[in-house]
């Protein structure tokens, strides 16, 4: 009996833990500039945040834009050519935030994206 319950804990601890992987950082591979893409990073709780960062690295033959939490927010980020760039600003646990790519002017390219809390 003892043996089952133990079992039993260890099942549901793994399963908690990979269901809590990966919340709070995020990497896009970007190949196709036919349309916008996002990334959603989620705080876990009770973890202390003090920072958000946002890396794009690549090549794309024209302007990039990266947008934070809206379509219509003003770009963090205008980028274009050989593009190895960080973005950074305090982040205290204050919610979930969304990062956008826009491939604006840009047609080709190949972009990788990573965004953390």
């Amino acid at each position: 009996m003892n043996a089952r319950i133990l079992s039993i804990y260890k099942i549901s601890f793994l399963f908690l833990l990979l269901a809590s992987c990966g919340k709070d950082d995020e990497t896009l591979e970007i190949n196709d500039f036919t349309k916008k893409r996002m990334i959603i990073l989620e705080p876990y709780k009770n973890y202390p945040y003090s920072m958000m960062n946002v890396w794009v690295k690549g090549q794309v033959n024209d302007t990039i834009l990266i947008r934070l939490n809206s379509l219509d927010s003003k770009p963090i980020l205008k980028l274009s050519g050989k593009i190895d760039e960080r973005w950074h600003t305090d982040y205290y646990g204050e919610g979930a935030k969304t990062i956008i790519f826009d491939p604006y002017k840009a047609t080709q390219g190949n972009l990788e994206i990573k965004a953390s809390l």
